[in-house]
Parts: C-alpha cells; sequence; structure tokens
C-alpha cells in the first residue's frame, strides 16, 4: 500500500503555480519538482518530464487522485496557518 509520508512543498511565485516541492512516499520514495497548478476549472498536479515529454513517474488514475487529494488538503492547511 502507498501513502504519503510527508509533503514540503512552498508557494511558487509563478503564474497558476499554487505550491512547489516533493512529495515522500512510504518513508521512501521521494518525487521531487511536483506543482499544484490552478487551471481554469480545477486543480492538478504536475509532475518532472523529460525531454520526450514523457512522465518520469507513471501513475494509476487511483495513486494520482490520492495525491492530489493529500497536496490539495496540504494547500488548505497551508493557506489557514497563515
Amino acid at each position: 500500500m502507498i501513502y504519503v509520508s510527508s509533503i514540503k512543498m512552498s508557494s511558487s511565485g509563478k503564474p497558476n503555480v499554487l505550491l512547489e516541492g516533493e512529495i515522500i512516499l512510504n518513508h521512501s520514495l521521494i518525487i521531487k519538482q511536483v506543482q499544484l497548478i490552478q487551471g481554469h476549472h480545477r486543480l492538478f498536479l504536475n509532475f518532472p518530464q523529460v525531454r520526450d515529454q514523457r512522465l518520469i513517474y507513471p501513475l494509476n488514475t487511483d495513486l494520482y487522485q490520492y495525491l492530489l487529494n493529500q497536496v490539495i488538503e496540504y494547500y488548505a492547511h497551508s493557506k489557514s496557518d497563515s
């Protein structure tokens, strides 16, 4: 079972990027350069890409949705602390 151990993200000065940083899974897998993006109608995660525009971290839909929910929760909590 995969779970989020830690989220280390901070505000970004880039347009439409709400948070930028890393997600640590199961205390061992670090996904770096993850961004929480504000789209026109929704929030989504942007992961690092290689030159041929393929995702470095292949994710199934359930894992992506879980990570998105965790990061949105982290963002809401960080905004309420400000």
